[in-house]
C-alpha cells in the first residue's frame, strides 16, 4: 500500500482546446499522461478533480462539451473522480474522505489553473497536514490580466515554497524527480 496519490485538477476541454488553450496545453497533458501512467503501474491511486460550473455558466456547466475531461487526457476505470464547485478541491467534496480511505498523506498535484484551483487546493492540503509536491511543468493557466502565464506560474512557485504547514512546505519538483522518487 502506498501513502501517495496523484491529483489532477480541472484538466477539462474548455481550458485545453479551442482558440485559446491554456499555456503549454499539449505539453501539460502529455506530461500528466506520463505521470498518471507511471502512478498506476506503481499502484499509486489517481484522482481527477472536475469543476462543475453553475447553471448557465456555459464554459464548464455539467454536461456541456467544455465541462468534459480533456479528450487527450488518459483517464481509466478505477481512477477516482471528485467534482467541485469552488476553487478548493477539498471544499464540500469527498476528496479528504477518499484520501483517508486509501491511506494517503502525500499528494502529487498537477492541472489547471495555477493561480486559482491548483493554488487553492494546494494551500488547503498544506493546512490539513498533507505533504504536497507540485509537478513543475504540469500545471498551467492562461495569462492573468497583463501578466503572462509563465510569469504567473513562476511567482506561484516562489509563493508555494514559502508556505509552512504541519508537514512542512510544499515542494515544486520536475517530473523526472517525481517519477524517480515519489512514484518509485
Amino acid at each position: 500500500m502506498t501513502d501517495v496519490a496523484v491529483i489532477v485538477i480541472d484538466v477539462q476541454q474548455e481550458f485545453f482546446t479551442g482558440p485559446a488553450p491554456a499555456y503549454r496545453a499539449d505539453e501539460v497533458i502529455d506530461g500528466i499522461n506520463r505521470l498518471t501512467d507511471t502512478a498506476r503501474t506503481a499502484g499509486v491511486p489517481v484522482c481527477f478533480v472536475q469543476h462543475d460550473g453553475a447553471p448557465g455558466e456555459g464554459e464548464v456547466e455539467p454536461g456541456t462539451p467544455g465541462w468534459q475531461i480533456a479528450a487527450r487526457l488518459a483517464h481509466r476505470d478505477g481512477d477516482a473522480v471528485v467534482r467541485k464547485t469552488v476553487r478548493d478541491a477539498f471544499h464540500q467534496t469527498n476528496l479528504e474522505d477518499w484520501l483517508s480511505v486509501v491511506g494517503v498523506r502525500r499528494l502529487v498535484l498537477c492541472g489547471y489553473a495555477t493561480p486559482f484551483c491548483v493554488d487553492a487546493t494546494l494551500r488547503r492540503a498544506v493546512g490539513l497536514g498533507y505533504c504536497v509536491t507540485v509537478v513543475d511543468g504540469l500545471h498551467t493557466t492562461h495569462d492573468v490580466g497583463d501578466t503572462r502565464a509563465a510569469d504567473v506560474i513562476a511567482q506561484h512557485h516562489a509563493d508555494w515554497r514559502a508556505l509552512k504547514g504541519p508537514a512542512g512546505a510544499p515542494a515544486v519538483r520536475p517530473l523526472a524527480d517525481v517519477l524517480a522518487t515519489e512514484l518509485a
